[in-house]
């Protein structure tokens, strides 16, 4: 593997530490979701404007490709949105494990994108993952807020899965053109929240709200766009996985949020069920390449 890998590798970790800072932040300031989605991609999308008026890049995709643009942007926003409700009715900590089930998703989407059936082996991990997920939450119940931020979380997993395959697809379309559409039309759908939106932002929480719009987007989902567009789909998700262990970690130090043996048992389950799952799609496709 040349350089070049190992450079997108390295970049990939940068940008999973620095997104794996949001729901700690998220769960702290305690802004309406709406206002937070809206400010983070405000503040992206200037900032993408200032750098290519630095270096006269052009930012808007040619018409054929704003359907593919449109979709990208409907998939992220509602991806971050319902990320950022689950945050906010569970923990840091919980949100983070369910989005990991992304994994699991993405061996169940590969099927339906690639046309190649799961193994029995796959399948079986994708069971062991929401396994997981049941034993994460400590009362299993519909009516209880940790188990609604939980599904949504999962949800939102799900919809992350979609995002580097649709990334793979339309790789075609310039990659500033792709993040900045990305950012733009997420920024238009967060925008017909506000009204509805509690405007009633802490003093304390500016700071938080910057940190998440310059150093968690702008940077961090820059960083990850050029990474999982680059790097083989399978490379990505295990590198994703580093979420997870930070996220909780910075849970614990931030937040002072705890997690039983077995909470642990089952973000140990997910984690285990997602990287066994992708390392062998991605042996099993070697295979047969070769």
């Amino acid at each position: 593997m040349n350089t070049g890998f190992w450079r997108l590798i390295l970049l990939a970790v940068f940008a999973v530490f620095l997104m794996a800072m949001v729901p700690v932040i998220i769960k702290y300031i305690a802004v309406d979701p709406w206002l937070i989605g809206a400010f983070r991609l405000a503040v992206s999308v200037v900032g993408l404007i200032l750098l290519a008026g630095i270096t006269r890049r052009p930012l808007i995709a040619r018409k054929e490709n704003w359907i593919f643009i449109l979709l990208l942007g409907l998939v992220f926003a509602i991806h971050w949105l319902t990320y950022f409700y689950s945050i906010q009715l569970s923990t840091a900590s919980i949100a983070a494990i369910g989005v990991s089930t992304f994994g699991a998703h993405l061996l169940l989407l590969g099927w339906f994108v690639h046309r190649q059936p799961p193994h029995w082996l796959e399948l079986f991990c994708v069971l062991l993952a929401f396994v997981g997920v049941y034993l994460v939450v400590p009362d299993f119940n519909l009516a209880d807020g940790m188990t609604i931020g939980l599904i949504l979380a999962v949800i939102s997993g799900f919809l992350y899965a979609l995002l580097p395959l649709m990334h793979q697809k339309y790789r075609h379309i310039n990659g500033e053109r792709r993040t900045f559409g990305q950012f733009f039309v997420a920024m238009v759908i967060f925008s017909f929240g506000l009204p509805q939106a509690d405007w009633e932002i802490p003093s304390e929480s500016w700071l938080g709200l910057i940190v998440l719009g310059v150093v968690c987007t702008l940077v961090a989902h820059s960083l990850w766009i050029k990474v999982s567009t680059e790097l083989n789909h399978v490379v990505t998700s295990v590198v994703y996985y580093l979420y997870v262990p930070i996220a909780m970690l910075f849970s614990f130090v931030f937040l002072d949020e705890l997690l039983s043996p077995v909470q642990l048992l089952g973000a140990g389950l997910i984690l285990f069920a997602n990287i066994l799952g992708i390392w062998f799609r991605w042996r099993r496709r070697d295979e047969e390449e070769n």
